[in-house]
Parts: C-alpha cells; sequence; structure tokens
C-alpha cells in the first residue's frame, strides 16, 4: 500500500543513485569523498554539478583550490565508497589509510582515482547554496576514462562495468544482472 506523508522522512526515495568519489588538493591537502548528489549541466559549456556539505573537508578543499575531480566507480569499490564516506578527511589521509591509487591529472592538480572507469577533471566556475548543501558547477577541462567500458556510441557497457550504486543509510548494490534495452523515443 502507498503511504504518503508532508514528511520526506529519511529522504532516501530518490535512490538509488551512482556513487562517485569526489577529491581535491590545495597546498598539500588531498582528500576524497563520496558523494551521490552530482549531475551533468550543459554540454557547451560542459557543466558538472555536485552538492557537498561546506562542513565537509572537501568541500574547502574545492573553495581554496578551484578545482576538483569526479571519480566514476564500479560496484567492485562498494568497500571503498562506504569507507571513504565514512572518513573524515581532516583527520585522515584517506589515499594512505585505504590504498588509493592515483592517476596522473591532465589540467588540474585534483587527483584523478586509477580504479575509476571515468574521471572528470574540474575548474570551478560557480557556487550556490540550496539549503544544507552547496551546488558547485565546474567546467571539464579533461576527462579519463576506460576505453574497453564503453561502447562505440560512448555509452557505458554494462557488461564490462556496473556502477557503484548507492541505496542510502550506507547501503550499496555490489552485484547486478544487467538487461539494457534500447527504447526507441517517439517523436512528435
Amino acid at each position: 500500500m502507498k503511504q504518503v506523508s508532508e514528511s520526506t522522512g529519511a529522504f532516501y526515495q530518490h535512490y538509488p543513485r551512482t556513487a562517485v568519489i569526489v577529491c581535491a588538493y590545495h597546498e598539500g591537502k588531498t582528500d576524497a569523498m563520496t558523494c551521490t548528489w552530482h549531475c551533468p549541466l550543459s554540454s557547451k559549456p560542459p557543466l558538472f554539478g555536485i552538492l557537498l556539505s561546506p562542513k565537509r573537508f572537501t568541500y574547502q578543499l574545492i573553495i581554496d583550490s578551484g578545482e576538483f575531480s569526479v571519480n566514476f566507480m564500479a560496484s567492485e569499490s562498494a568497500g571503498l565508497l562506504a569507507a571513504v564516506g565514512g572518513t573524515k578527511g581532516a583527520t585522515t589521509d584517506k589515499f594512505a589509510a585505504f590504498s588509493i591509487a592515483k592517476d596522473i591529472p591532465l589540467k588540474t592538480n585534483a587527483p584523478v582515482l586509477a580504479d575509476a572507469y571515468a574521471a572528470y577533471e574540474c575548474k570551478l566556475t560557480e557556487t550556490r547554496q540550496y539549503g544544507d548543501h552547496q551546488l558547485i558547477v565546474g567546467e571539464v577541462v579533461a576527462v579519463h576514462w576506460l576505453a574497453e567500458a564503453f561502447s562505440e556510441d560512448g555509452s557505458l557497457d554494462m557488461k564490462a562495468v556496473t556502477p557503484a550504486f548507492y541505496l542510502g543509510n550506507d547501503k550499496y548494490i555490489t552485484k547486478q544482472k544487467s538487461t539494457i534495452d534500447k527504447v526507441e523515443r517517439t517523436r512528435s
């Protein structure tokens, strides 16, 4: 039976969502944090948005440096996503604590994760407060991707990679059988 309430409760109804790891670097300090509130905002110019609490250490690094990376992780990384999301970056070097391997960024100093099947390097263009979170908008200045994870048309090949999905309340989907059907849109 469907329930109706004026309260959002735990506000988990919009999950599952892909989980990413957002990274930043500034003056010798590096951090990584799990983020599920993110989305593309524009293709020309390529803009990507993430929503972070200003209480997070990563948030301050992004504001101070003016750049960040967004790392798309496979379902096999669910343990890392949970660990990174549950550890305070101000007191823990997460890269050392969790043996996180990095690739070399092209256009920023923000860490790009070696285990990401895709990653965006972003230059900060705008921040705006929405309730208890800040929308951080970055222009994508470099894209890293695992070629075998994508089909010829550029879409993710779910037979090659299953993205990590977050369900809310510290729950992740770690295995998933994928049946992908292309559904043609009717145009009027």
